[in-house]
């Protein structure tokens, strides 16, 4: 739905307010901005003075309250979709505006019963309704989620690096976030930005590189290495590779949303590094730190398609990125978990996860249990071994925003996830069999010997620099 109110008024009201870069700090000239103009247009409403109280968090109920002035244009009766309120917990006031959120598809509850009404927005909670809100519903699933729509509203310019980071979003980080979004929405759209001036790099009249000359082993816009702990560089584990990587990884949102049939994106300028087939060891090395990264989205390598002398330089590769999920109902099918855990911390969203994950499977060694077929409506618990758990809880806790990597041993398979400081264990497989699911839940021992610390540690690096010691 597109909405008539929020127009040309909006791009002249805040033209000059908004014209800030991406990734810069909402100043608060914008943010009073942002909420006088909603108040002017009914979409915000003060307390009993007139107070708009932006400095201050909001609730689930307020936030539906908000998206219904929103969505239904000043127009809409919330009145005549109380019925679609089914959540016992919500006070009498809240339950037209939670319904008719709900019967537009705003909204979820943690489950059938329970909305959480007094739980304050989260910047992911925040970042989904208003792509939802504003138009952006076609993207979820494929180009942005849950657990990415942060990110995602970064990349656009929507929110700021801080402001998604919090535990909260305030009610004027809201408003900048809305009128953010519905001016992106009504001008016209911008050219991408350009690719980087690079030696050896040729880009057509739109933005899509046609050539590439391989001018060094390594390339990446910028040194990621220098924020990460430097005893991690050793042997073949090179800072070449590790800015590779983290390339792609920051980057992740931006890369998919553009791929193509292939898993490319062509307007995209990938960092490259070197991995040579020979040794043997120094290829499955980096295999390892591939397959210990990747949670919603999997990395991997590749080529462009229009490089021209990479002959020149055996071992040649990019990472490219591409979702984990094939069925858009796997996401759809986490969501409610999602939103039950949001207001937590992240150890609390770790057990919770563990929890819910071990309701969904049982173990089986040798079966294989895939993402998209755990994740989804069956009647009875999917089989798995270890590595379908350790696959299963990666995505998870990707979608939730929890650092998490997968480690092996020669037989098992595991969970690390960064909480509270440190990384710490988290064996799925074996809390399911478990009396009382946390055999090994947020944990310091091994279930098994690491095959490849040094790939741990680099991949705990990848995901948190400076978070090993």
């Amino acid at each position: 739905m597109r909405q008539k109110f929020l127009s040309a008024a909006l791009a002249c009201a805040l033209s000059l307010s908004l014209a800030v870069p991406a990734f810069a700090s909402e100043p608060q000239v914008e943010i009073e901005t942002a909420g006088a103009y909603l108040r002017e247009r009914g979409v915000y409403q003060g307390d009993g003075s007139g107070d708009l109280m932006l400095d201050k968090g909001l609730t689930r109920a307020e936030m539906a309250a908000v998206l219904t002035r929103l969505h239904g244009e000043g127009e809409v009766n919330p009145n005549h979709y109380t019925w679609a309120c089914y959540f016992t917990d919500v006070p009498n006031w809240a339950k037209p505006y939670v319904g008719y959120c709900t019967a537009n598809l705003l909204v979820t509850g943690y489950d059938a019963s329970r909305y959480g009404p007094n739980d304050m927005v989260t910047p992911a909670m925040a970042c989904t309704v208003v792509f939802r809100c504003c138009g952006y519903e076609d993207g979820e699933g494929s180009v942005w989620t849950y657990g990415t729509a942060c990110d995602y509203a970064v990349s656009l310019g929507l929110i700021s690096q801080s402001a998604a980071r919090a535990s909260i979003i305030t009610r004027g980080e809201m408003a900048v976030l809305i009128c953010r979004a519905w001016k992106q929405e009504e001008t016209p759209p911008v050219k991408p930005e350009p690719v980087p001036q690079v030696d050896g790099i040729t880009v057509g009249a739109d933005g899509t590189i046609t050539s590439k000359t391989i001018t060094a082993s390594d390339w990446s816009r910028e040194d990621f290495s220098r924020q990460a702990n430097p005893s991690i560089f050793t042997g073949c584990y090179t800072r070449g590779w590790y800015n590779a990587l983290r390339q792609s990884i920051v980057d992740r949102a931006a890369i998919a949303a553009d791929n193509n049939k292939d898993s490319f994106n062509p307007q995209y300028l990938y960092a490259h590094t070197l991995v040579p087939d020979t040794p043997a060891e120094t290829f499955d090395t980096f295999s390892y730190v591939l397959g210990r990264i990747y949670g919603c989205y999997d990395y991997h390598q590749g080529a462009e398609p229009y490089t021209k002398n990479q002959y020149e330089f055996p071992g040649y590769t990019n990472i490219r990125v591409s979702p984990m999920w094939h069925d858009p109902n796997t996401l759809a099918f986490i969501q409610p978990e999602l939103d039950h855990i949001a207001g937590m911390d992240d150890r609390g969203k770790v057990e919770e996860l563990n929890r819910y994950l071990c309701g969904l499977m049982e173990y089986r060694a040798g079966a294989v249990g895939a993402v998209d077929k755990i994740f989804s409506v069956h009647t009875a618990p999917i089989p798995g071994r270890c590595a379908s758990y350790s696959s299963a809880f990666s995505f998870l806790c990707d979608a939730a925003g929890i650092p998490c990597i997968r480690v092996a041993s020669a037989d098992h398979s595991w969970n690390e996830v960064y909480v509270d400081g440190q990384w710490l264990s988290v064996d799925v497989s074996s809390n399911d069999v478990s009396i009382n699911q946390n055999a090994y839940l947020l944990t310091t021992r091994l279930p098994g010997i690491d095959r490849c610390p040094e790939a741990t540690r680099f991949a705990r690096e990848l995901l948190v620099p400076g978070s090993t010691k």
